[in-house]
């Protein structure tokens, strides 16, 4: 895979990218993650074009300009700006949690322009109640009140490794991998963030389980989710739950944690091939 950037209309976008030929699959990663935790699986997809996007303020990739902020939909409106410039016709989308939520979204509000969804440890749009809206917006804007411009500070990259492990159920390999690639070093061999503090404020509101429904079942490709079985996420209860949403959809578990496409590589993405390659 090699490095590399793309345009996405005010956005650039740093990326993994294997310049192989034939359909389009772009991988779009999970949040505070980065496009190195959708690397190992490109080779069950090297006999695509396979790109694994850095998200707008992860990685490399451009940060929003102060002011603005983090939220859900303007990730479409990237992923749809980058698709666009990029002159592809269609698009196989593979997202792992927020990247997952991304490929359904997308492939429901442009249903032409999506072959098929892969979406790991995610099963659609995370939703509130309407109830929770007040409180949803007022916890938004105190979290984006505290936190509202960038500090550079020196990062000490085993302590944030182990700050990673302790608060999910990543490996110390796997976080030094993402992490690295969310740092930058200075002449002096320092690391700083590379990737925006403005992704830990909180999004202003969630859709609602009507509108997820309603979003979802404009989805007219297939869709593979796939469930880990020690995840907080409990995507093959949420799939039973939300299956009827779905023209073509089908679930499959694996056994590991949250980031099991890096866990188990070998079993995903033998699994993914074989998706990818009946579509």
């Amino acid at each position: 895979m090699l490095q590399t950037e793309f345009r996405a209309g005010p956005v650039t976008m740093t990326a993994l990218d294997n310049q192989g030929s034939g359909e389009v699959v772009i991988g779009l990663h999970g949040f505070l993650d980065n496009a190195a935790s959708m690397e190992g699986l490109a080779p069950y997809v090297h006999n695509y074009r396979y790109i694994a996007l850095d998200l707008a303020g992860h990685g490399g990739a451009t940060h929003r300009p102060h002011g603005t902020h983090y939220n859900l939909l303007d990730y479409i409106q990237d992923l749809h700006a980058f698709i666009q410039e990029q002159a592809f016709d269609s698009v196989i989308l593979m997202g792992h949690s927020l990247g997952g939520i991304l490929a359904s979204l997308y492939a429901a509000v442009f249903p032409e322009s999506v072959r098929g969804v892969i979406s790991i440890d995610a099963c659609g749009p995370l939703t509130e109640p309407e109830s929770t809206s007040a409180a949803q917006i007022r916890e938004s804007v105190e979290s984006r009140w505290r936190k509202t411009r960038n500090r550079l500070r020196v990062v000490d990259l085993e302590k944030a490794i182990a700050a990673r492990c302790e608060v999910s159920d990543i490996s110390a390999e796997h976080a030094r991998m993402i992490l690295r690639r969310n740092l930058t070093q200075d002449a002096g061999g320092h690391y700083f963030w590379a990737s925006d503090p403005k992704l830990r404020t909180k999004s202003s509101l969630r859709l609602t389980e009507g509108q997820a429904q309603a979003l979802m079942e404009n989805i007219r490709c297939p869709v593979l989710f796939i469930a880990a079985s020690d995840s907080f996420k409990t995507v093959d209860k949420v799939f039973s739950q939300r299956q009827d949403w779905f023209v073509n959809a089908s679930c499959l578990q694996f056994a590991g944690g949250h980031h099991i496409h890096m866990e188990k590589p070998d079993e995903v993405g033998a699994a993914i091939r074989h998706f990818v390659e009946q579509l």
